[in-house]
């Protein structure tokens, strides 16, 4: 969205000469969103975030194919079709932007942080870069339809988190780690508790002096 933005306006029925206005308009609302997603993710917590922000973002792709499918008939829709824009970057500002980076540093063990990190980032941007670069194309051979290849993958998301993904605002690591173990059906052997402490490193010998 933010990348052919230009584009999208224009598919809506925007006047290329005043697309740049909407532009500055959505990223107005970016800020305005990410600043309330700061202060709401300590209130109402990291999974109602997550799941309200992609279920925004899916049904605003599917609403805004349907837009753009009609607007040669109904002149009115490259309205909404500029509304369900705002309303993708609402979504994406308040849950998948922002609360991923608060998450993985509750569920990742100090130790093993570099390595998460360099992955997520890694996969991350990946697929910053392929959807970047297959997206006109897509736009191209299906047109208004590449809209429910986000959608789905919002959902599939959306329902991810929902099975998958527990409540981690104000919890502990051993409980998150206890939430994880409840949700894959892993029972804990009697008299064994989870740990989250680092390997012990047996403390060096005293240094000797010869006198």
């Amino acid at each position: 969205v933010n990348y052919y933005a230009d584009i999208i306006y224009t598919s809506a029925g925007v006047d290329p000469t005043q697309s740049q206005y909407v532009t500055v308009g959505s990223g107005v609302i970016n800020l305005v969103m990410t600043v309330v997603s700061a202060v709401a993710v300590e209130r109402l917590g990291r999974r109602i975030l997550l799941l309200s922000g992609y279920g925004i973002c899916g049904s605003a792709c599917v609403v805004l194919t349907v837009a753009l499918l009609l607007q040669s008939t109904v002149p009115e829709m490259s309205y909404l079709g500029i509304i369900c824009v705002f309303a993708y970057i609402v979504g994406h500002s308040i849950g998948p932007s922002p609360v991923p980076s608060v998450v993985r540093t509750e569920m990742v063990l100090q130790s093993s942080r570099t390595a998460a990190f360099t992955v997520d980032g890694a996969v991350h941007w990946l697929f910053n870069f392929i959807v970047g670069l297959a997206f006109p194309s897509m736009q191209v051979a299906i047109g208004a339809y590449s809209f429910l290849i986000f959608a789905a993958l919002c959902l599939l998301t959306a329902a991810y988190i929902y099975v998958v993904i527990p409540e981690t605002k104000g919890k502990t690591f051993v409980e998150i780690n206890c939430a994880f173990a409840k949700r894959n059906g892993v029972v804990f052997p009697e008299g064994k508790e989870v740990t989250t402490a680092e390997p012990h490193t047996p403390p060096l010998p005293a240094k000797q002096t010869t006198f």
